[in-house]
């Protein structure tokens, strides 16, 4: 059996957004990767709480990526409940899949605080690491780590509270995303 290059995206994807799509796609043709997995985590370790239900956030990355032959998505993380550890899906995620190279694909903040992950060294043996910049941010990254550029200053907060303030999110996000948004009522309280 070949060895096939899998990228995973995890995130709150609270609300998958425009920059998401970006990143993958571009993780994906520079580093040659055959899918990348999309991973939506059910309870934060390092970030506060989320605002849409880990059902509603994976029904958005679907719609979000339903367009992509190279995207998938995994509810690896929602399953299993109780707080996300990457190790742990990892883990999990490598007895599912057949032989290959992963890379995970994490932005340049989780970068920064890569040594404060349960067994990040562990992750770092078993994995490569792309880390994401985004503009304004220093992109020191560790010399293990692959480094990717991200020249769209677009975030979920940002998004979030546009919603919230009643501005167009018309292009920030795909259109289905913004439909099952607004059919949803999500992110306006």
């Amino acid at each position: 059996m070949n060895m096939v290059n899998i990228g995973i995206l995890g995130g709150a994807f609270d609300p998958p957004h425009i920059g998401h799509l970006i990143i993958a796609e571009q993780a994906r043709q520079k580093f040659k990767l055959n899918k990348i997995v999309w991973i939506p985590l059910n309870t934060p370790v390092h970030k506060s709480p989320t605002y849409a239900s880990a059902t509603h956030r994976f029904n958005l990355v679907r719609l979000a990526i339903s367009d992509s032959p190279y995207f998938e998505i995994s509810d690896i993380e929602i399953k299993r409940k109780g707080l996300s550890f990457m190790i742990d899906t990892l883990k999990e995620f490598s007895k599912k899949n057949y032989p290959s190279n992963i890379f995970l694909i994490i932005g340049i903040d989780e970068a920064k605080n890569f040594h404060k992950w349960k067994d990040y060294k562990k992750i770092s043996e078993f994995v490569n690491i792309i880390a994401v910049g985004r503009p304004g941010i220093k992109h020191e990254v560790s010399k293990n780590m692959k480094f990717l550029p991200l020249m769209l200053d677009v975030s979920s907060t940002k998004i979030r509270k546009m919603l919230k303030q009643k501005i167009s999110i018309k292009h920030l996000v795909p259109d289905n995303v913004e439909k099952y948004i607004k059919d949803k009522k999500l992110y306006i309280n």
